[in-house]
């Protein structure tokens, strides 16, 4: 008989929500010197690292891109990148994730500046791919069918509700870390996502028992759901590595897989490259 242990299981995260949030770019929003665009709501709800959607309905499209900025060489209604998110809300747009965290000045997508009124906007997230969180140190997750009393029903309904209602909830445990080279989410990510006030703290989540990529040899295996943070806890105790507690509960269908999760085969190349720049810090900067 073959056993397990935990540390050939993996916690791996999607950046994705349901919900948007409406707000409008003013001329005076976009900084060119910077290639920064700030808008109302962006302080609050979005982290480096994400990727967002910018739609408008206005006419003119979102001006506040050059046509470049599209593959068509066309000024188009919506826009999607990865940001990196400095201390007063300004967004400054990539193409993948690793250059946002990293806020490589080289590879940054380029803002122009216009004329005439705001742009009204619709701002979402929703990522392509899962990222490995990295200074994990174990996970629990609980998954429970709610119990339905039918002794007083007829036989027929006895039958139709005794499959009851399936709901999941859990918790991860990490040492806290803000560094990131673009690789993995970092456990600052977590204690963040709790803060967004308009888009929420869900996610998509992967949760492996045994996953491929620690060993060859394995057969990854995982619950797949989308969550939402409910409680983050820290303790920092002195002499004692500062460690970070997140509860979740699950909000939607919970899957139990097995081989890779949807969008694997979709990351871009920067999940698997080691990448040779400095750590850099994940909201600060030491250069805008």
């Amino acid at each position: 008989m073959t056993f397990f242990v935990g540390t050939f299981g993996n916690v791996k995260l999607k950046r994705t929500t349901t919900n948007k949030f409406e707000s409008s770019i003013g001329s005076a929003d976009v900084n060119t010197a910077l290639n920064r665009i700030g808008f109302d709501g962006s302080l609050e709800n979005i982290l480096t690292g994400d990727r967002i959607s910018i739609s408008t309905n206005d006419a003119r499209g979102l001006v506040c891109f050059p046509a470049g900025a599209w593959p068509s060489a066309a000024v188009q209604n919506t826009f999607d990148g990865y940001v990196n998110v400095n201390q007063v809300g300004g967004l400054r747009f990539f193409a993948s994730f690793a250059d946002a965290v990293n806020n490589v000045r080289a590879n940054e997508i380029a803002v122009a500046s216009f004329a005439g009124s705001s742009l009204p906007i619709t701002v979402g997230i929703s990522d392509v791919s899962y990222n490995l969180l990295g200074n994990v140190n174990g996970y629990t997750f609980n998954s429970e069918r709610e119990q339905i009393d039918t002794t007083v029903l007829s036989d027929k309904f006895r039958r139709q509700f005794s499959a009851g209602l399936l709901s999941g909830s859990g918790t991860i445990d990490c040492f806290f870390d803000y560094t990131t080279t673009g690789v993995k989410e970092t456990p600052l990510f977590m204690l963040q996502l709790l803060q967004r006030l308009d888009l929420g703290s869900e996610f998509q989540c992967a949760l492996y028992l045994t996953d491929k990529a620690v060993s060859n040899s394995l057969v990854s295996v995982y619950y797949e759901f989308n969550a939402m943070i409910t409680r983050s806890g820290v303790a920092v105790l002195p002499g004692e590595v500062t460690n970070c507690t997140l509860d979740f509960v699950t909000t939607g269908d919970i899957a139990l897989k097995v081989g890779e999760p949807s969008g694997y085969v979709l990351q871009e190349d920067d999940f698997k490259v080691q990448f040779e720049q400095s750590v850099e810090f994940l909201l600060q900067e030491s250069e805008d």
